[in-house]
């Protein structure tokens, strides 16, 4: 009986910028129903907004749909 964790992140995007990121934190927040929201730090020069983590697939398929009104290209779920 082997038990698989489920821990995932949707990525919405990368940001050269903190201030672009943190823009695009508050529209998620704004024009959404979702509120964990995040931002990595990945390099000096790179930071990553995503939602999550998700321990379950609906927690997951909840904030993938209410953000599809944005119209964002590119999302992906990364395991994390």
């Amino acid at each position: 009986n082997k038990n698989v964790k489920f821990n995932y992140i949707i990525k919405i995007a990368d940001f050269y910028f903190l201030r672009s990121a943190k823009l695009m934190k508050s529209r998620i927040i704004d024009e959404t129903t979702v509120r964990n929201v995040g931002i990595k730090k990945l390099s000096h020069t790179n930071y990553r907004v995503f939602l999550g983590p998700y321990s379950n697939l609906n927690s997951l398929k909840k904030s993938f749909n209410a953000i599809s009104v944005l119209e964002f290209d590119n999302i992906e779920i990364i395991k994390k």
